[in-house]
């Protein structure tokens, strides 16, 4: 439950006015389809009366009233589609930004101890089933206590004993049995979501590695596991239903006793003549068209452990630890742009060490070449001076620890073309700017000229609107790398961090964005880690780790 507590939380102030709007709307249908039945069931009855004692009877006012309370319902239940939705939405808008912002500090480091297939569901998955919550939970609970506590106070003004006999029976069917019923569906509900979290790292992990497991024979075990979990969560839900449906019928025998109970209690008031016959038929549709209001109340409390369990799922993920806490008092350099290590350790969560009492200077406005095998950490030095990764030891720009550099301070001071960098499911144009969204067109240009994508853009039909798909699945990984490189460039910050900016390009190419890059990032501090001899043109100096 404190799961579900953290995300309300989150919730706006303008996302709360939806969601309460959602349910006064949802309040007004109930009332109103309440009140349709009960002035129907009067109105039938008295002109039945009056056309047995022949005696006159006004109609019209009735009538208008049943016209208008069907109107009212239509209207309603529309206006509570659209307004709960809408706040379902929103409150899923919120949630995903939330869970955005909580984890970018956390990459990539906070966030490799979660498999890729749980991370996409939690990410995907778990954030859509947040939906229930509102619509199939908060709001359903609102409206029902709300005719819990109305429909018995409406209902005494004319019975006080048929009041008290609605509000039992509204209680047990509304909150006992629901209750009972939550109980229940706490262990199903929870493994349900657990195995369908596993369900989704199976399948991708299946999808992702289908050519080892098929050249080793394994892919019948890996169909079995997945046929296993999705067993289990067919038997979670078949049970869920099961037991959904004794709570609905638990509410269809409350209301039928209640009117047994009301109908037995107000024919004796009819008899002594304090009730009338209509008053009796008014009494006992209103009473069975209560139990409309409370009906939901028990599938909402049943669907409780399931979405608490998901919330935990995305409240542990957005708790995970910051791998370079934030610092208390935050400051900025004051001594330049210069960089340097002391001693600086750093290690895998498996324990494996990469570096090792590491100790480098590279000046302001220096250019350094970082060589060497795979695995010596060239690349986590990138990620360590990004804050992505904690370290031992001390690393100051321009005399300032990196420990006292706050996170989203970073960009002001680095700007990094990553070996594999990421593209964004859009045109060329849209991941460039991602370096700078107000970049002139002449900006724009020399970034494309110095990373060598100029002439290449030019045999596109579509120029720099042309689609990269899917994680740039639509271009080569030459030119991802150099649309990536364009984008660093038109991000102009002191700092400039480079891993194998030419790996993928042709001689020609690489030459030519080789001797830009030279002259572009003059001034720069520069840590370029690359295995390839024409990439060390740009350093003043190569260290081999």
């Amino acid at each position: 439950m404190r799961g579900l507590a953290r995300i309300l939380r989150v919730m706006s102030t303008r996302q709360w006015r939806w969601m309460v709007a959602g349910i006064l709307v949802g309040i007004l249908v109930i009332a109103a389809n309440i009140a349709l039945m009960a002035v129907s069931g009067w109105f039938i009855a008295s002109m039945a009366v009056a056309g047995a004692t022949k005696v006159s009877f006004n109609y019209a006012l009735p009538a208008v009233a049943i016209r208008a309370l069907a109107i009212i319902r239509t209207l309603g239940r529309y206006a509570e589609r659209l307004v709960t939705h809408e706040a379902a939405f929103r409150m899923l808008a919120d949630l995903r930004s939330w869970l955005f912002e909580r984890l970018i500090p956390l990459a990539p480091a906070g966030l490799e101890n979660y498999a890729g297939g749980d991370l996409s569901g939690r990410l995907r998955a778990d954030v859509d089933n947040m939906e229930s919550l509102y619509l199939r939970i908060i709001a359903p609970i609102a409206t029902g206590l709300a005719v819990m506590l109305l429909a018995p106070f409406c209902l005494s003004l004319f019975s006080p004993a048929a009041g008290l006999a609605l509000l039992i029976a509204l209680f047990a069917a509304g909150m006992v049995l629901p209750l009972l019923t939550r109980k229940m569906a706490v262990v199903p509900g929870g493994n349900t979501v657990r195995l369908a979290g596993e369900l989704r790292v199976a399948v991708t992990e299946g999808l992702q590695g289908a050519e080892e497991l098929l050249l080793l024979g394994a892919s019948g075990e890996q169909a079995r596991r997945v046929e296993a979990l999705y067993a289990g969560i067919t038997a979670g839900q078949r049970r869920l239903g099961g037991i959904n449906g004794v709570a609905v019928g638990g509410v269809v025998a409350a209301g039928g006793i209640t009117l047994a109970i009301i109908l037995t209690v107000a024919s004796a008031e009819v008899y002594s003549g304090s009730l009338s016959g209509p008053e009796l038929v008014m009494m006992l549709l209103f009473a069975a068209a209560s139990f409309e209001g409370i009906a939901p109340l028990a599938a909402a409390l049943q669907t409780l452990p399931a979405t608490s369990a998901t919330a935990g799922r995305l409240v542990e993920l957005s708790s995970a630890p910051l791998p370079l806490a934030e610092p208390a008092t935050p400051s900025m350099p004051s001594q330049g742009h210069g960089i340097v290590f002391s001693n600086v350790c750093f290690a895998y969560g498996d324990g494996a060490e990469v570096l090792n009492d590491f100790s480098l200077t590279v000046p302001q406005g220096a250019r350094v070449a970082l060589t060497g095998p795979s695995g010596r950490g060239k690349s986590s030095i990138m990620e360590i001076l990004l804050r992505f990764r904690p370290y031992r030891g001390s690393i100051t720009i321009g005399g300032t620890e990196l420990r006292d550099i706050a996170g989203d301070r970073i960009p002001e001071l680095i700007t990094a073309a990553p070996q594999r960098p990421h593209l964004f499911n859009g045109s060329i144009r849209a991941n460039i700017l991602l370096g700078a969204p107000d970049a002139d067109d002449e900006r724009i240009r020399a970034a494309l000229d110095d990373s060598g994508l100029s002439a290449w853009i030019g045999t596109l039909p579509d120029g720099l609107d042309t689609a990269v798909g899917v994680a740039g699945s639509a271009v080569s990984g030459g030119e991802a790398r150099r649309v990536a490189l364009a984008r660093m460039l038109l991000h102009d910050a002191p700092i400039v961090l480079l891993d194998e900016p030419t790996e993928g390009l042709d001689v020609v190419t690489e030459a030519v964005v080789v001797a830009r890059l030279k002259e572009r990032l003059q001034g720069k501090t520069v840590l370029l880690i690359t295995h390839r001899t024409a990439c060390l043109a740009m350093a003043d100096s190569v260290v081999q780790l």
